[in-house]
């Protein structure tokens, strides 16, 4: 990576250890390092397949966007029947997500079949016939999680995937987006998503909606939550400038609240001080701009267009 690259100043910040170091207090599992945990994971996989029940082809090919250690990808992947490429800065967390989908093993998956005429079916691993009844059959599939997955150390603002290749790019809290460069990124979602795919990510700690101009600002200038380009506002900007069409966008306020506050939580009481404040000066100025009316977060679904009908 080459320091004109986009994106290029996170290898600073995402390197080997930071899962390890993001982990100490996190409040949910170590393997979801995202606000929400299993639940929100269970709930994003929902809406996947609400959103996509009328795409053409249905659900083949995901994309986890800053993957982690890998465990969504192999959750789908075992659970779904996806074939799902994970993109990760932080080599090591590579090396884990590889090493998660290997250890999974084998998934038997069971699909019940019904026919009228027994002579049409081909051979089954079981079968029930009566006479004058439909036939019953049980077919028995056997695939290793680890074909289906597979893990790229990549930066998300520049992608090793070919283009028009998956029907679902997704991120849960992909800390890449944060970075001021995030319209290649963005960009780059377009470029690899299948015509009609689906985008869907949330990002819980960046600064919400209707933020006023004088406490972005502060925000910004902090030393310690400063960051470049960072609002809801310039998300929504920038996912515009790529050619993404959004398809409904809000704030996770009460997601964020109840992540954060568990977290500073979980530091009192593991690491206590005189005063009450945090060991994580970053955490302890989110929730003080949080508690000064700042909204917190964003929740979007996206898509990408069509192609053109041809002219008549």
């Amino acid at each position: 990576m080459s320091w004109k690259d986009p994106g290029a100043s996170d290898a600073e910040i995402y390197k080997d250890g930071f899962h390890e170091k993001l982990s100490r207090f996190w409040p949910e599992p170590r393997e979801q390092l995202h606000s929400g945990g299993w639940a929100k994971t269970r709930e994003m996989v929902s809406d996947i397949k609400r959103l996509m029940a009328h795409h053409p082809g249905g659900i083949s090919r995901v994309l986890d966007l800053c993957s982690g250690e890998g465990a969504t990808a192999v959750y789908l992947a075992a659970t779904e029947g996806w074939e799902v490429t994970g993109v990760e800065l932080v080599e090591s967390a590579v090396m884990v997500a590889r090493a998660r989908a290997e250890q999974y093993g084998t998934v038997v998956r069971v699909k019940l079949e019904v026919s009228d005429d027994a002579s049409s079916e081909a051979p089954a691993e079981a079968a029930t016939t009566v006479a004058n009844t439909p036939v019953v059959r049980l077919r028995l599939s056997y695939q290793s999680v680890e074909d289906l997955v597979r893990f790229a150390h990549a930066s998300v603002q520049y992608m090793p995937m070919p283009s028009n290749s998956y029907d679902v790019v997704y991120g849960q809290d992909p800390d890449g987006l944060a970075n001021e460069q995030r319209v290649y990124a963005f960009k780059e979602v377009l470029r690899v998503l299948r015509p009609g795919g689906l985008f869907y990510f949330w990002h819980h700690w960046i600064p919400g909606p209707g933020w006023r101009p004088d406490l972005l600002q502060e925000y910004w200038g902090d030393p310690y939550t400063g960051s470049p380009r960072l609002s809801y506002e310039l998300y929504l900007e920038d996912l515009r400038s790529a050619g993404l069409q959004l398809s409904s966008v809000r704030h996770t306020t009460e997601l964020s609240a109840r992540h954060m506050g568990a977290m500073a939580a979980r530091m009192r009481r593991e690491v206590p001080s005189l005063d009450g404040s945090l060991p994580d000066k970053w955490l302890e100025r989110s929730l003080e701009f949080a508690s000064r009316g700042g909204t917190l977060g964003i929740h979007v679904v996206a898509y990408k267009p069509p192609l053109p009908l041809p002219l008549q």
